[in-house]
C-alpha cells in the first residue's frame, strides 16, 4: 500500500512538473516546433536541388550517409556520440534564457539534415528508401528530436525554478541528463535493430 502511494505520488509530481514546464514555455515551444518543421522542410528541398544539379556522385563527401557494410556497431555508436553531443549542447544552453535561440538554431540544424537526408533516401533508394524512411527512420528520429527539446525546456525549468526558489541545480540536471541519455540510447538501439532486422542498406548519421 506504501509502496503504491509513494509511485502514485512521483507519478503525479513528474506529471505536474511536465505540465507546468508546458505552460510555463508555450510560446518557446510553438517557436521551436514552428523552426524545427522549417528546417526539415528545408532540407527536403535542398535535397531535391542536390539532385537536380546532378551532385548525387558527391553524396559520399558530406558523410551523410553510413552504409551498413561498414559495420553497424561503429554506426550506432557514431550516432549515439551524435546524440552526445546534442546532449551537452542543449545542457550548455539550459542555463540561462538567453541561449534559447542558440538551442533552437541547434535543432533546427539536426531537422535540416534530417529533412536532407531523407530526401536522398527517397530519391536514390526508390521504393525501399520511402518505406524505411515512414515506417523507422522517421518515426525514430521525430521521438529523439522530441525528447532532445524536452530535455531543454525540463533543464531550462529546473534552471528557472532554482532561481526563484533556491536549491541545488546540478544535482537535479545530472539526473534529467542521466534519465534522457538511457531513452535516447533505448531508441537509437530500437532503430538499429529495426534496420537490421528488415535488411536496411543504409543507416542515418546524424
Amino acid at each position: 500500500m506504501t509502496k503504491n502511494f509513494k509511485k502514485h505520488t512521483i507519478i503525479s509530481q513528474v506529471r505536474y512538473f511536465l505540465l507546468d514546464c508546458f505552460t510555463s514555455s508555450k510560446w518557446k515551444i510553438l517557436i521551436t516546433s514552428f523552426l524545427l518543421f522549417v528546417g526539415l522542410i528545408t532540407g527536403i528541398i535542398i535535397g531535391v536541388k542536390f539532385n537536380s544539379h546532378g551532385s548525387m556522385n558527391l553524396l559520399e563527401d558530406y558523410a551523410f550517409v553510413s552504409f551498413i557494410n561498414t559495420g553497424v556497431t561503429s554506426s550506432f555508436f557514431s550516432r549515439l556520440l551524435s546524440l552526445c553531443l546534442m546532449l551537452l549542447i542543449l545542457f550548455c544552453c539550459s542555463f540561462h534564457s538567453f541561449l534559447f535561440p542558440f538551442a533552437v538554431i541547434v535543432l533546427a540544424f539536426r531537422t535540416y539534415l534530417l529533412g536532407f537526408n531523407l530526401c536522398i533516401l527517397f530519391l536514390c533508394f526508390g521504393l525501399p528508401g520511402i518505406l524505411l524512411t515512414l515506417f523507422i527512420i522517421l518515426p525514430c528520429q521525430i521521438i529523439m528530436l522530441a525528447i532532445l527539446a524536452l530535455f531543454y525546456f525540463v533543464l531550462n525549468k529546473i534552471t528557472c525554478d532554482c532561481r526563484i526558489f533556491g536549491g541545488g541545480v546540478m544535482k537535479d540536471k545530472l539526473k534529467i541528463i542521466l534519465i534522457f541519455l538511457l531513452l535516447l540510447i533505448v531508441i537509437c538501439l530500437l532503430e538499429t535493430l529495426l534496420l537490421l532486422l528488415f535488411n536496411a542498406n543504409v543507416i542515418i548519421v546524424i
